[in-house]
């Protein structure tokens, strides 16, 4: 019993790339950077005046700080790797094929992943346990603004998870250019 073993003739061409994964790649990446600046437009926009004229908004809490850091990075990062995907999407190949290049931004990809993951669950975390405390002065007003806190800790989720689609995305490149 024989196998037939197919021939190649040029072992330096690439398999045909499916026409799908760049523009799910270009898509993640566009809507991690929009959910994040919806989430930061709400987070900017979160202020409550309390009854002795103090104002409460994101910058009291430390873990809102750190989200809204993160989410600067995790903008920044995205906003710099959009150039290739839209190449990746128009050309079908990549812009820069070298080995590093894929490395950068797989490690990239995932420690941006990771930290959005622990600033969503930082934000997430606090708002819950702040929704829990009884205030005795401004009860309303407090609970009105940490209502709201939900809505960025969503987007943040959801930013998070299309995030771990570049990721998964990345480590696909990262194994086709070895």
């Amino acid at each position: 019993m024989e196998f037939e073993i197919p021939q190649y003739n040029n072992f330096n061409e690439n398999p045909p790339s499916s026409s799908k994964l760049p523009l799910i790649k270009l898509v993640a990446r566009l809507i991690t950077i929009v959910c994040i600046v919806v989430s930061i437009i709400v987070l900017k926009s979160n202020t409550v005046t309390l009854d002795n004229g103090g104002k409460l908004d994101y910058d009291y809490y430390n873990s809102y700080r750190y989200m809204l850091g993160v989410m600067l990075a995790g903008i920044i990062y995205n906003i710099l790797h959009i150039p290739f995907a839209i190449y990746y999407l128009i050309a079908k190949k990549h812009l820069i094929k070298h080995k590093s290049f894929h490395h950068f931004e797989f490690y990239g990809d995932k420690i941006t992943f990771g930290i959005i993951a622990t600033a969503a669950g930082a934000a997430l975390g606090a708002t819950v346990d702040l929704q829990n405390v009884v205030y005795t002065e401004n009860n309303s007003k407090i609970h009105d603004f940490l209502g709201l806190m939900y809505i960025p800790d969503a987007f943040l989720v959801a930013a998070f998870v299309s995030s771990g689609i570049s990721s998964v995305l990345s480590s696909l490149n990262l194994h086709k250019s070895e």
